[in-house]
């Protein structure tokens, strides 16, 4: 189905404060985002965290995740298959390389149709897994397909009150960006996450944001933006330390795990930084624009590779970030 096709219930809009600050400034930095829904993102001015506000109400993003996602986000099986084939090939060589150990369980939050499951399970034999997912026919994919457990629908109830044993490995790849409270359903993970077990987070990096903002990177479903600093601020208040975290092609990510003893959690304090990558941003993709509408992204191809040769490579490489990256 295209998304123009598609209709959204009507959603209401309810306010909120800060989750590291609470009822702090805030400042409006976007009011539309894709399919050109409302989309109200603010700033914290005290911490630099960025989230909506306002936002639905808990009711219509639990219909939304339910009834309404595959309208907008998923399009084509076949498709979606080989795109997350490829994203759980990337996150398992991530934890095998900075957290290697013996993996007897694995618990997908947010798994989609789970093929991040299925990838896991094709290179660890006997391996249990398991799933949370709100999406029906996610749900129905998950259990009868990929063969995992459905321990729960949303990681905000109390589904970590039922398992029969931890976790040695929690996936939440791009998942953290969706949740109405990280910082309480980060806590819920902490109580089902073995003893040195590990978890795993994604989410998109607002210090690298991705293509134009209001038609892509600003989307309803995306409740908090994350910079390296809030995301290990939040991990921290829920019991959890950092065993890496990284950024890559506006993905920032990181391998954590449960802290013996509480983590300080100081409060970040990125706001300056966060409008300036922010601002930064935009005057790229205002010069990147004006050089594709006067056609100078095309002229490198008409210029003699002996006169290319003689630009420093460092200029050629800003160049080519300029006009073709994101």
């Amino acid at each position: 189905m295209q998304v123009k096709e598609a209709q959204l219930a009507e959603k209401q809009f309810e306010p909120v404060e800060c989750i590291l600050c609470g009822p702090s400034e805030t400042r409006l930095i976007a009011s539309t985002g894709q399919f050109g829904w409302p989309v109200y993102v603010s700033i914290c001015k005290n911490c630099g965290l960025v989230f909506l506000n306002p936002r639905w109400t808990r009711d219509g993003y639990d219909q939304f995740y339910e009834t309404e996602y595959e309208k907008f986000y998923r399009f084509n099986e076949a498709e979606a298959k080989t795109k997350e084939q490829v994203k759980a090939r990337t996150v398992w060589n991530r934890i095998l390389q900075y957290a290697p150990q013996e993996y007897r369980s694995v618990l997908d939050i947010g798994a989609g149709l789970g093929w991040g499951l299925h990838h896991i399970a094709s290179n660890v034999s006997g391996i249990r897994l398991a799933g949370i997912e709100p999406s029906n026919y996610c749900a129905e994919h998950l259990v009868n397909q990929i063969g995992a457990e459905l321990i729960g629908r949303d990681v905000a109830s109390d589904w970590y009150q039922n398992i029969d044993s931890p976790f040695d490995l929690v996936l939440m790849r791009m998942v953290l960006e969706h949740l109405m409270n990280p910082i309480e359903s980060l806590k819920k993970v902490r109580q089902a996450i073995a003893p040195g077990g590990k978890l795993y987070i994604a989410v998109p990096d607002m210090m690298e944001p991705e293509g134009p903002l209001n038609e892509y990177w600003f989307r309803s479903v995306h409740t908090y933006y994350y910079s390296k600093a809030t995301l290990t601020s939040i991990a921290a208040r829920a019991g959890f330390k950092p065993v890496i975290v990284r950024s890559d092609n506006s993905e920032l990510w990181g391998i954590f795990e449960p802290a013996d003893v509480p983590v300080p959690a100081p409060l970040p304090a990125v706001y300056q930084q966060q409008m300036k990558a922010l601002n930064r941003y935009k005057r790229k993709r205002f010069f990147r624009q004006l050089l594709k509408t006067a056609g100078l992204d095309k002229i490198s191809r008409f210029i003699p590779r002996s006169i290319k040769g003689l630009f420093p490579k460092n200029l050629k490489q800003k160049f080519r970030e300029l006009v073709y990256r994101h």
